[in-house]
């Protein structure tokens, strides 16, 4: 059934129109003023709404822009007199459906009112399906059916609905920012901003004005004012990752955000007040660093309300295949299939990843591109860590970890190094590909350049 809002002064050719449009299957509220009209959009649902543009109290402009403050998708058709058609015609430009000339009959306001409620109905569905792609899509990211994902996935559903503070741990490339975005994308707030930052990858004084935003003049360069992060992700999400690499002054400073939503921008002093549900996520022992003095105690019970533990990849190896013709279709081109051979697989499986899920999407990348034309992946497409690691040969989770520590910094070294011969040298790609800022790359090579020479 289609519900009408019919707002005219006119009372007895509203309640004419109501008597006849009841009869084809519409629900038809009446009022006679503006004000009333908001009271009743604001405590029922309308499709379509029907105003005349002269009221006793309110210009019919001014009640369409209200009205649809209250409900953004509901459909406006403009009721005016000939001396009032300018104005109708200025209230399609502003996103009214149409507009009818009074007298006007029935039938033609009928029509009108149907059409208005298609395109509210086509409108509806467009905004369900967008939101459904978008919660399905960032879902599918997590692929696998070991019970570790199972349950990370249940912990997502149950808290995803709530505004409690949540820690995400887990190793690098384990998927924490996927993890956070999934929660905002199941969360009330899904609609409103997902807004991320890495405390590591930023200088102490540059984090505090990215997170808290200036005041021009606040210091030498700074021209104008700038919204700081948190005020951009209001009523949205924030998602600090590598909460442990901040130092304790902003430490103190997030605290005051999560305990009562206020902060002072740089040069400013009047507070910013947002509201904002707070993700944290880290890689680091965080009670440990507690121990050592690097982190805030106050602040670890404070966003400690809810952990999510992401397994590594060497501890949920039953989700390697799927996961691996997840990314066998993200990264090949349309219409071009490829498969790993079987020995190729073998390998992916014995591979102990110290990189995670991030690592695994890389080097599936990257043979995707060395394979170019082929249709099967063969072992000497893998970066030639895993193609020598011991193939057949499976290992205890102790040998792996003891082996952990002498081999890391190499594999990190030859996976970088292979990344960037797979790219041709662009250095931007490889980060990206790498998931790693561009200054830590610079870095990394300046090292491996240095331990050649020596």
């Amino acid at each position: 059934m289609i519900r009408v809002l019919i707002v005219d002064d006119e009372i007895q050719l509203a309640q004419a129109f109501k008597k006849q449009l009841s009869k084809e299957n519409m629900e038809v509220t009446i009022a006679t003023s503006g004000q009333e009209a908001l009271n009743k959009v604001a405590e029922d649902d309308f499709d379509v709404a029907v105003l005349d543009i002269k009221l006793p109290d309110i210009d019919g402009i001014e009640l369409f822009s209200k009205i649809r403050q209250f409900e953004p998708t509901i459909e406006v058709v403009m009721l005016t007199g000939y001396a009032s058609v300018d104005t109708a015609i200025k209230s399609m430009k502003l996103g009214a459906y149409d507009y009818l000339t009074k007298p006007c009959k029935t039938s033609e306001l009928s029509n009108v009112i149907l059409k208005a409620y298609e395109k509210k109905s086509l409108k509806d569905k467009n905004i369900l399906l967008k939101e459904h792609i978008q919660r399905i899509s960032i879902q599918d990211e997590f692929v696998g059916n070991s019970k570790q994902m199972q349950k990370v996935k249940d912990l997502i559903s149950l808290v995803a609905p709530s505004d409690t503070p949540v820690l995400i741990q887990g190793e690098t490339g384990t998927g924490k920012e996927l993890a956070a975005r999934a929660i905002h994308s199941l969360s009330p707030r899904a609609s409103n901003p997902f807004v991320a930052i890495n405390s590591s990858a930023l200088q102490e004084s540059m984090l505090e004005s990215e997170l808290f935003g200036y005041k021009k003049g606040a210091f030498t360069g700074a021209h104008s004012n700038k919204p700081g992060l948190l005020e951009i992700a209001n009523e949205g999400t924030f998602f600090v990752d590598e909460i442990g690499d901040m130092t304790p002054t902003i430490q103190a400073k997030l605290l005051r955000v999560l305990e009562n939503g206020t902060f002072l921008k740089l040069g400013d002093t009047k507070e910013t007040k947002v509201n904002v549900r707070f993700i944290f996520a880290t890689n680091k022992d965080l009670t440990n660093e507690i121990k050592e003095g690097r982190f805030r105690k106050d602040l670890f019970f404070r966003m400690n309300a809810f952990v999510i533990h992401l397994p590594p990849l060497r501890e949920k190896k039953e989700d390697i295949p799927l996961l691996t013709e997840y990314f066998l279709s993200k990264f090949t081109r349309p219409g071009k299939r490829k498969i790993l051979s079987e020995r190729a697989k073998e390998l992916l499986k014995e591979y102990h990843w110290p990189g995670n899920v991030r690592e695994l999407a890389n080097v599936i990348e990257r043979a995707c591109l060395i394979s170019t034309d082929r249709t099967e992946i063969l072992p000497e497409d893998l970066p030639e860590v895993i193609f020598h690691s011991n193939y057949g040969q499976p290992q205890s989770i102790d040998n792996i970890n003891r082996k952990l520590d002498s081999t890391l910094h190499r594999l990190e070294t030859e996976h970088i190094l292979s990344v960037l011969e797979c790219v041709g040298g662009n250095k931007s790609k490889a980060a990206r590909i790498l998931g790693i800022s561009r200054k830590k790359l610079y870095s990394r090579l300046a090292e491996i350049e240095h331990n050649r020479i020596h």
